[in-house]
């Protein structure tokens, strides 16, 4: 009975060793991912990564450059050996065992400053800074960052925010119930449905804002010429020019109303007594701004 006792009591200290070892383990082990390869100036880069945090950094060299830690039990693929020469295109995919190991990890990517880059994930958020070349962004329910003013730019994001910190020469970014944050730049487009669109700190060229339920706030510089569309739904639209300013506005909504703090032209009541309109300009007629709204209101500030 003594020996029965004495071993049941050795059991139990075994398996309350075990458990607090077992607790004491990482959640979820990680792999490394390490690689690099000699490239042109300007390559191709594609990537698909199912990880948490993407850093995309351009830099002075050529070569392509992958370093992180992505969730255990990933494939990665497209890390093969180093070719002989300077290659043109690289292609590299993550993919993560189950949708929650998608969302762990980080990357970072350094690629050459005029790299073009084509990157998809799904949950991830995403940072690219001082790249010059060609960006293609596309996050399910990650926020994407861009820091500096791509040659061209594609920015698309679900559920996210995507802010722009510079002023690319050609962008579209869109968004479902994401807020795009934007710097103006020479040709941009930008779209969402729910979220809010501000357009602030920088200038605007060609721009163009759409939205079908979110708030756009507009407050750029414009170009000599510039050339601004502006329309919504039923968000209101907000818009802060400069006394003077070389630009037309020509305002108009279905039933909502018109305010102008910008000038001293009154808004003038629809047909029906629904809706307003208003043109103005505040010096010369070089640019023009289109704004339209079917039922949010329109409001213009003078800075």
């Amino acid at each position: 009975m003594r020996r029965a006792r004495v071993g049941s009591d050795s059991v139990r200290s075994l398996l309350t060793a075990a458990a607090f070892a077992l607790c004491a383990m990482p959640a979820s082990a990680q792999q490394k991912v390490s690689a690099r390869r000699a490239t042109t100036s300007d390559p191709s880069v594609r990537l698909f990564a199912s990880v948490g945090t993407v850093r995309v950094i351009g830099w002075d060299r050529d070569s392509v450059e992958i370093t992180g830690a992505v969730a255990s039990g990933s494939e990665v693929g497209g890390f093969g050996p180093p070719a002989p020469t300077p290659v043109s295109a690289l292609k590299f995919f993550i993919e993560a065992p189950t949708e929650k190991a998608g969302r762990e990890g980080t990357l970072t990517i350094r690629v050459p400053r005029n790299a073009r880059v084509w990157l998809k994930t799904g949950s991830a958020d995403l940072t690219v800074s001082d790249v010059t070349g060609g960006l293609d962004l596309n996050v399910v329910g990650g926020s994407i960052t861009v820091h500096g003013s791509p040659r061209e730019l594609r920015a698309e994001s679900m559920d996210g925010a995507v802010t722009i910190d510079g002023a690319p020469e050609w962008a579209r970014v869109k968004t479902a119930t994401g807020d795009i944050s934007l710097r103006g730049g020479t040709n941009v487009g930008a779209s969402t449905i729910s979220g809010a669109i501000v357009a602030t700190g920088g200038q605007a060229d060609h721009l163009t804002l759409e939205t079908t339920t979110g708030t756009i706030r507009f407050a750029l510089a414009l170009a000599r010429g510039a050339s601004v569309q502006m329309e919504t739904h039923s968000g209101p639209i907000d818009i802060q020019l400069a006394r003077p300013t070389d630009v037309e506005v020509d305002a108009a909504t279905v039933t909502g109303a018109i305010e102008n703090g910008w000038t001293r032209a009154k808004p003038e009541i629809g047909r029906e007594g629904r809706g307003m309109t208003l043109t103005t300009s505040g010096g010369l007629t070089a640019g023009r701004m289109v704004v339209r709204s079917f039922k949010g209101r329109i409001s213009l500030r003078g800075s």
